[in-house]
């Protein structure tokens, strides 16, 4: 009976890190259209990546959980696959699932990954593009100002 108690806490957990995966694949969605928008709104992205930290962080603690229950009836569910097989085969679907939205994040998370570098390097390159336009109207200025125009030739007729 307790290891029937153990193998739902098995199912329960993967099905709780299945949805953590598919609300992680439409944070990477967002993630895109915020660095392709036009502009870039880093309180947006901020957010977004604090939420997908808050997700992992969950995820890894589930998975940390999952691997400790798994421990204790690994044993007894291979001594026993015929008394578990409904349970075992639900497992396994579970996790074939899990694996599939792990490699699909992976691969949202590589382009991604391109996009955001593309980014910020655009960012950086107006921002150096700013910093010596305003550092080229500053010297402009002060040698204007350090030049002293006095009159050449003054017009005495009034």
């Amino acid at each position: 009976m307790q290891t029937d108690n153990y193998l739902q806490m098995l199912i329960d957990s993967l099905q709780k890190k299945q949805v953590i995966l598919e609300k992680l694949v439409v944070l990477n969605e967002e993630q895109k259209e915020l660095v392709t928008a036009e502009g870039f709104d880093e309180a947006a992205f901020q957010k977004n990546v604090d939420e997908k930290d808050a997700l992992i962080e969950n995820m890894l603690q589930l998975d940390e959980g999952f691997n400790t229950v798994f421990a204790r009836v690994r044993e007894q569910i291979g001594d026993n696959k015929a008394a578990y097989r409904e349970e075992i085969t639900k497992i396994q679907g579970l996790i074939r699932a899990v694996t599939d939205l792990g490699v699909r994040i992976e691969a949202q998370e590589a382009r991604n990954k391109a996009l955001v570098q593309s980014k910020f390097a655009s960012i950086r390159k107006e921002l150096q593009n700013a910093k010596r336009s305003t550092q080229m109207t500053n010297t402009y200025y002060k040698s204007m100002n350090k030049l002293n125009y006095e009159p050449q030739f003054m017009d005495q007729k009034k």
